[in-house]
């Protein structure tokens, strides 16, 4: 097995974390690669090919830095751990606190791998393809700070649904329906769900709602308002955006690849996560 590490660029605990997984691995023959600011941070010499040649993935860091690494080793689906070092991690496996154990169980070969649905996303202007990404919480439009309330025309299977005007719209994974989705007022969606989640921003209506779909469905995003000064975006799992201008184009479905997650035995299941990530039951 070859083990790819990927850290957080500027948090030093997690680098630090880094080295000493790099440690752990080497003296039990494992072989690891690193990206280049962790060999530097560790004093090690640069093997580079992580996304190309690694195996299986130990992302030190948080789900920012998670979504990064499945982002850059698409399309092998390489399975991902996730070693919790920032805030809410949804998405991470163990602590920081946890990793020898954790190690110790994934070169015991005593894991699974959980797949998660992912999204393709094509932004199209007068019938020209100027993006085509793969996502796997969520795509937003959104405006930024002096823009206006922007109107949106959604439909599925093409098929009219509604017309939004308000901040505007995410369309969510269940992975990503507890980030941005959760935050706007949209429902908690088991990842183990087969659905899509869409779910307007501060909408202008009030009877205009989150709404669950089949992820079979393909949905298709229309701009109708906003010149290119009117800064419209679409931002793609909060770290890739593109300016938006009327009657573009936003194509939406479930893609051919996922995520692959590594779930170790014995760990906390999904009700156990929320349960500590939100403070349920906290006063």
């Amino acid at each position: 097995m070859v083990v790819g590490i990927v850290c957080k660029e500027d948090n030093p605990e997690a680098l630090s974390l880094s080295s000493e997984v790099i440690r752990r691995l080497s003296e039990r023959g494992v072989k690891c690669l690193y990206e280049d600011h962790v060999a530097s941070s560790c004093n090690l010499a640069p093997t580079g090919r992580v996304w190309s040649d690694s195996d299986l993935l130990v992302v030190i860091g948080g789900d920012g830095t998670i979504l990064r690494a499945i982002r850059m080793s698409l399309p092998r689906e390489v399975p991902i751990l996730g070693v919790h070092m920032g805030y809410l991690g949804f998405l991470t496996e163990v602590t920081n606190e946890e990793v020898v154990q954790a190690l110790d169980e994934l070169l015991e070969g005593r894991y699974t791998i959980e797949r998660r649905t992912m999204l393709e996303v094509t932004l199209d202007r007068s019938g020209t393809i100027l993006a085509h990404h793969l996502v796997i919480n969520d795509m937003v439009i959104n405006k930024g700070a002096l823009a206006r309330i922007i109107h949106i025309e959604v439909l599925t299977d093409e098929v009219f649904v509604t017309s939004i005007w308000g901040d505007g719209l995410i369309v969510a994974t269940p992975t990503g329906s507890t980030a941005y989705n959760l935050a706007s007022g949209g429902p908690i969606v088991h990842p183990d769900v087969c659905a899509l989640v869409l779910t307007p921003i501060c909408p202008h209506v009030l009877s205009n709602r989150s709404i669950v779909l089949p992820d079979t469905q393909e949905i298709v995003i229309a701009v109708k308002s906003g010149k290119a000064s009117d800064n419209i975006y679409l931002t793609l799992d909060g770290q890739i955006g593109h300016s938006l201008v009327a009657e573009d184009r936003i194509r939406v479905r479930r893609a051919s690849t996922g995520a692959s997650m590594v779930r170790l035995g014995g760990r906390r299941n999904y009700f156990e996560v929320l349960r500590s990530k939100l403070k349920w039951q906290e006063r």
